[in-house]
């Protein structure tokens, strides 16, 4: 099952007379891990430079509480980890949600038999995702009545790509 792209969690693979739409759901564990991870970091920093007095200012707060919420940060995104990497990890068979372009049937199937549109009026554009502030571009599907982001990536380049590597497939 040779994979076309890949990446933040969405892959597109070619499987017999079908390509796969996966979305592994890695997204928003992706960012609260981040956001976990920096904030372990800041309070890290904050609390060096308060140690050494480089910063000159006091701290409300003591040092113990501020390396605590640090560790404590750092110790969720430890146990979020395994979960994200389980997720990354799953084969394209077992990830539940995946879409398929069935190019015998001439449709665009969800999750399992029901047909959601017909090819030759599904549209691909490549879209800036706002809720990330333009860092990621994303690959949508749309057609009469529905929508659907199926590969997101933060290269302009990239996105194109697949956008491009979409329409080939669309239009066979």
């Amino acid at each position: 099952m040779p994979r076309i792209f890949g990446e933040c969690g969405y892959v597109i693979h070619r499987e017999g007379d079908g390509t796969l739409l996966v979305n592994r759901r890695t997204r928003w564990l992706g960012y609260v891990m981040g956001m976990f991870g920096l904030s372990a970091l800041v309070l890290v920093a904050i609390g060096v430079f308060a140690v050494v007095d480089a910063s000159g200012v006091e701290l409300e707060v003591s040092l113990a509480s501020l390396f605590g919420a640090a560790c404590a940060c750092a110790a969720l995104v430890g146990l979020m980890f395994p979960a994200y990497r389980a997720r990354r990890g799953l084969p394209v068979s077992e990830v539940r949600g995946t879409w398929v372009i069935d190019h015998g049937a001439g449709v665009l199937r969800g999750g399992g038999p029901d047909v959601l549109a017909q090819l030759d009026s599904i549209r691909v554009a490549v879209k800036i995702d706002w809720w990330t502030r333009g860092w990621m571009q994303l690959v949508v599907l749309t057609w009469p009545g529905g929508r659907r982001t199926v590969f997101r990536s933060p290269s302009r380049r990239r996105a194109r790509l697949g956008a491009k590597a979409l329409s080939e497939i669309l239009d066979r």
